[in-house]
């Protein structure tokens, strides 16, 4: 069975998803560094590291040697000592399609244009949201009369494709 950690950030509502989805992998740990995360207040939890030092980072997943790490809402740039210790073992769920809006605020950038518009998971590479291509899930914006309402859909997307594709990803 696959070993994942999972980085997530101030909601973490994809953390709990995955944890709530596991089938074909489990969670061992979970990787933050936002001690104000919603996530923190569900109960049942795995491990937990609060921290915004990667060195620490970096040593706890040497000791946990995941088989997959997920970033899924963690706002920081992972560095690339991390990346490269963990080559081809890191995917990055993203709110667009991308090449299109790299970094933050990609999901409101993509509604505002219109373009773009939906979820991209990648393997991470030393570049910015630049890695090689897993999964991209277009969301027709169009339908959507507020960014409350296309992020919702959005939500939607990340719940269903990110569950299958840490279950079904061969590494």
């Amino acid at each position: 069975m696959k070993r994942v950690v999972v980085f997530f950030g101030k909601g973490g509502s994809n953390f709990l998803n995955l944890i709530k989805k596991e089938n074909n992998y489990k969670i061992i740990a979970g990787i933050t560094n936002r001690a104000d995360s919603d996530a923190l207040k569900e109960k049942d939890l795995p491990p937990i590291l609060i921290s915004s030092d990667f060195n620490e980072i970096l040593g706890y997943l040497k000791n946990l040697n995941p088989d997959l790490i997920v970033l899924a809402g963690f706002m920081k740039i992972v560095p690339s000592f991390i990346i490269n210790e963990f080559k081809g073992k890191i995917i990055n769920l993203h709110p667009s399609i991308l090449p299109n809006f790299k970094g933050l605020n990609a999901d409101k950038l993509s509604f505002e244009t219109k373009k773009a518009c939906g979820i991209t998971i990648h393997f991470a590479s030393e570049e910015l949201d630049s890695g090689d291509i897993i999964l991209q899930y277009h969301i027709n914006p169009y339908k959507f009369k507020t960014y409350e309402e296309y992020h919702r859909e959005l939500k939607k997307a990340e719940w269903t494709f990110l569950p299958d594709v840490v279950e079904r990803i061969n590494l």
